[in-house]
């Protein structure tokens, strides 16, 4: 009787010790997944914080634009209309607009000092005589050259599963080749 008492009295022991390491293990993950979502909710504080800080910049540079440099544009096959907006401080804000058949696109390019910070891409269904009747929009933020965050509503591009969103760069870029080519001519 002894040895059984004895042998029961073991078990028990270690089984509350294997339960101890399991529950350590337990809060040890459960304080690793706590600290993940801190860090994932750091960066998308970050992001938000971003987006908030350029869109503010861009409001208030795009409000001090008086002086625009007015073009149009058939480089790619339609007439574009192009505002652009040079600040003193190194900002500048590049606007196209143009209208094929139903849709109205619409491309904005704020850098600064050069470098490429938030754009926005937006195509709207008009047809002639009618209000907008869908609209599909994205903004993009980018910091040191790198997509940062962007923000999409509406029916458009972002709900392809092969549509990239990094094309922004070329896009821009392809905008600076034609500008370039608008004030040599």
């Amino acid at each position: 009787m002894k040895n059984i008492l004895l042998t029961f009295i073991i078990l028990i022991s270690l089984t509350a010790c294997e339960s101890k390491k399991s529950n350590s293990t337990e809060n040890k993950i459960a304080e690793s997944e706590i600290e993940e979502q801190k860090v994932e909710l750091t960066e998308r504080e970050k992001e938000e914080k971003l987006r908030e800080q350029i869109n503010t910049e861009y409001l208030a540079e795009l409000s001090k634009c008086s002086q625009n440099k007015i073009a149009v544009t058939d480089f790619n096959g339609k007439t574009e209309f192009w505002k652009i907006c040079e600040t003193e401080n190194g900002k500048r804000i590049i606007q196209i607009e143009s209208h094929e058949k139903t849709d109205f696109y619409e491309e904005v390019y704020y850098e600064k000092n050069g470098e490429l910070i938030y754009a926005e891409e937006s195509i709207k269904y008009m047809p002639i005589n009618h209000y907008i009747l869908q609209t599909w929009t994205c903004q993009f933020y980018a910091e040191k050259g790198k997509l940062i965050s962007l923000m999409s509503l509406g029916h458009g591009k972002t709900e392809d599963d092969e549509w990239n969103p990094e094309i922004i760069f070329e896009m821009y870029k392809k905008r600076i080749t034609e500008l370039n080519k608008i004030e040599k001519e």
